[in-house]
């Protein structure tokens, strides 16, 4: 995965400012498949962290994740305003700094979107002991959705449901979060088929000979 991204950025520094008008096109599209690859490799870490740790743990490396995650983001954040990136408007970057701000919002943003639903209880804990956070995440949402042009749709669509787990939007009447301890717990529930005691067949009585007495 390094390699790829690795790849990516030494083509698109190749690209002199003369060409970055013609190339930006194709920087995108470059971004776009990378960005694919970047997610796919979110998901499978979210995955391992969800199978492979205790509650305790999973809380601990999720504080440590997002406090990294919304760093990251505010630096990015402050980058892009300070440049002449317009999000919607702009063509995709050829700027390294510029680019690599865009990145970040982009991928942070999913990466604790993917916290969001698929650690629901501790991500809303883990949100309350920072309001900020839950600023700025509004903030990468509404950001990734004025440049969803380089987003998957599977992506787009995490983060609207993101946006309804956390209540920043109304809820669809449909929305469930399964991964939620209460849904989980009925699910489970419902999941569990009671087993039916089997009713012991009576064995009736004939006549009963009586004693005789001689």
């Amino acid at each position: 995965m390094k390699l790829k991204w690795f790849l990516y950025f030494s083509l698109i520094n190749y690209i002199s400012n003369e060409e970055a008008t013609e190339n930006s096109e194709l920087a995108e599209q470059l971004y776009k498949q990378l960005f694919k690859h970047k997610r796919a490799d979110q998901i499978e870490a979210i995955k391992s962290l969800r199978s492979s740790l205790n509650y305790e743990k999973q809380y601990s490396m999720i504080v440590l994740m997002t406090e990294k995650i919304f760093g990251t983001i505010q630096e990015a954040r402050a980058s892009i305003e300070s440049s002449s990136f317009i999000p919607g408007i702009s063509e995709f970057p050829t700027n390294e700094r510029v680019r690599d701000s865009l990145s970040n919002i982009l991928e942070n943003t999913a990466l604790f979107g993917e916290i969001v639903l698929r650690f629901p209880d501790v991500a809303q804990v883990v949100l309350k002991t920072n309001n900020n956070w839950d600023v700025l995440l509004q903030w990468g949402i509404a950001f990734s959705n004025q440049v969803k042009y380089l987003l998957d749709k599977s992506t787009i669509k995490l983060l609207y449901l993101v946006s309804q787990e956390l209540n920043h939007v109304e809820r669809d009447p449909n929305y469930v979060n399964p991964y939620r301890k209460e849904n989980w717990m009925q699910t489970l529930n419902e999941d569990i088929v009671p087993v039916k005691k089997k009713k012991k067949k009576e064995i009736k009585k004939g006549p009963q000979l009586r004693k005789i007495e001689l």
